[in-house]
C-alpha cells in the first residue's frame, strides 16, 4: 500500500450532486460544480457516448478525485446540493454514488505518480519560477526546487538544505502537510531568496532564452498554418486570423 493511503481506503460509499448535459456532438458530460467550484460549472468531469456510460464514468472519476484529495492531506469537500433553479435548460440533476473499493488497485497505481507543481510569477522579470512536490514516507510533501544555476547554488543554499537522493540537483526547500502551506512558503522563498539574490545577468540570460524559445515556437506555428492551407484544410482568410493570435 502507498504511504498516505490509509484514509483513502477507509471511505465507504459517498454521494455527490452533479448534473448531466448532452453536447452538440451527441455525447453526455457530467459536471460537479460544488465539488470543483472553480470550473465545475463549465467543464465536465467526464464524458460518455450514452447517459448510462457517462454516469458510470463519473462514478470512477469521482472516486479518483476524492482519493486524490485525501492523498493530498485535504478534507473531502461537503456534498453541497445544487439548486435546481440554477440549472439551465437541457441539464439534468443527478446524484453520483461512488466508493474506493471497485477501483482500489487502479487508484493505488495512479497515486504513485501524483505530484504538485507550485509556481510563482515574478512580474518584474516576466519569469515563472516553479517547484515540484512529492510525498515522502512520513505522509508530508517535500517541495523540491531545481531551477537555479551553479553560481546561484552558493547564493541560495547551504549545507543544511537536503537534496533528493535520486535527483541530487533538486533541493528540498521544506516539507509541508497541504498544498496551501506549500504555496505560501514557496512564495516567501522566491521573494526573500530568489528575487533578492538572483544576479541581474541571470535574469537577462533567462529572458534571452525565453524570447528565443518563443520565436522558435512561433516559427513552427506559422509553418504549420501554411501547411494546412496547402493541404486545403483551412482557407487563406482562416490562416490570416490564426496567424494574428
Amino acid at each position: 500500500m502507498i504511504k498516505g493511503c490509509a484514509d483513502v481506503l477507509n471511505f465507504g460509499e459517498l454521494v455527490y450532486p452533479a448534473f448531466i448535459q448532452q453536447s452538440d456532438e451527441e455525447t453526455y458530460g457530467v459536471y460537479f460544480p460544488t465539488l470543483f467550484p472553480e470550473g465545475g460549472w463549465d467543464f465536465p468531469s467526464c464524458w460518455g457516448e450514452t447517459k448510462l456510460i457517462a454516469i458510470k464514468n463519473a462514478e470512477k472519476d469521482l472516486a479518483y478525485s476524492l482519493a486524490g484529495i485525501l492523498y493530498d492531506n485535504e478534507e473531502l469537500p461537503k456534498p453541497i446540493p445544487i439548486q435546481r433553479n440554477k440549472l439551465p435548460q437541457g441539464m439534468e440533476l443527478i446524484d453520483v454514488k461512488t466508493s474506493f473499493e471497485p477501483y482500489a488497485e487502479e487508484i493505488q497505481e495512479h497515486l504513485k505518480n501524483r505530484h504538485w507543481h507550485i509556481s510563482y510569477y515574478a512580474e518584474e522579470y516576466e519569469e515563472e519560477i516553479e517547484a515540484i512536490g512529492y510525498k515522502n514516507d512520513q505522509g508530508k510533501w517535500d517541495i523540491q526546487f531545481g531551477d537555479y544555476s551553479e553560481e546561484e547554488e552558493i547564493l541560495f543554499f547551504d549545507s543544511s538544505h537536503r537534496r533528493n537522493p535520486e535527483w541530487p540537483f533538486n533541493i528540498i526547500l521544506f516539507s509541508v502537510h497541504t498544498r496551501s502551506e506549500a504555496q505560501e512558503k514557496f512564495n516567501q522563498f522566491v521573494e526573500k531568496v530568489v528575487i533578492k539574490r538572483r544576479p541581474s545577468i541571470e535574469w537577462l540570460g533567462r529572458k534571452k532564452e525565453r524570447l528565443k524559445f518563443e520565436k522558435y515556437n512561433n516559427k513552427i506555428r506559422l509553418k504549420s498554418i501554411n501547411e494546412l492551407v496547402k493541404m486545403g484544410q483551412i482557407s487563406a482568410m482562416e490562416a490570416a486570423i490564426l496567424k494574428k493570435k
